[in-house]
């Protein structure tokens, strides 16, 4: 599996070249403001916007974007749960996450789902603009509010983030369904794999984590900020 950002829209970064976006945002008033001051120094092209997940990933199919800002907060298909549909596509472009919730766990889930940057949606446009160039040239940016949480996030929590860091990505989002209470053959048709499948990658997990429950699971998952009760 390709990593996200590892397709064609790593870029090395020129000042002339015309970086194209993707953006998604349920909020339309604050999506065209957006998509306006993105656009009003000329470096940036808008292709389309999205008002949800499933919007964005359909829009994918037909537009090919540098990157894509997202919101994690969306109807029908949110943030995270895209980010995971991203990743079954291979290559895609790399994403970056635009969000009112800076909370330590969501940065953390959303990094560990493949998103080569977070930002909260106070920042300013001159942030912005520096952390889709960084993407562009291949690095991880995170605004200093969101280094800030993650720096003062509890004890717990990092240590549920350092147990779930033996595992790949893929598990990492069968062990988010399965902590979520999802039946194994529905995990395969949300993941478009087997039920066998999930089994393996579920004995995998178990034995990386060392546990042996579901019940034990899904505590490893609320520690690390995978799921929230």
């Amino acid at each position: 599996m390709t990593p996200l950002g590892s397709g064609p829209a790593q870029v090395i970064f020129n000042e002339n070249y015309m970086k194209n976006l993707l953006i998604a945002d349920d909020h339309i008033v604050l999506r065209q403001a957006l998509c306006e001051m993105l656009e009003s120094r000329g470096d940036f092209k808008v292709l389309a916007q999205a008002s949800d997940g499933q919007e964005l990933l359909d829009l994918l199919e037909h537009n090919k974007p540098d990157l894509v800002i997202m919101d994690i907060a969306m109807p029908k298909l949110d943030g995270l749960a895209t980010l995971a549909q991203l990743n079954q596509r291979g290559s895609c472009p790399p994403v970056l996450i635009l969000s009112a919730d800076e909370g330590e766990r969501k940065v953390r889930t959303a990094m560990l789902a493949g998103a080569r940057g977070y930002l909260p949606k106070n920042v300013s446009i001159d942030e912005l603009r520096f952390a889709i160039n960084s993407i562009l040239e291949g690095k991880t940016y995170l605004s200093p509010t969101v280094t800030a949480s993650l720096v003062n996030g509890d004890q717990t929590s990092n240590s549920g983030s350092a147990a779930i860091s033996v595992l790949s990505k893929r598990e990492v989002e069968i062990l988010t369904h399965l902590a979520d209470g999802k039946p194994n053959r529905v995990i395969g048709k949300l993941l478009h794999i087997s039920t066998r499948t999930v089994d393996t990658h579920r004995s995998n997990i178990l034995k990386k984590l060392k546990v042996k429950t579901n019940a034990e699971l899904v505590k490893i998952a609320i520690t690390s900020g995978l799921i929230t009760v």
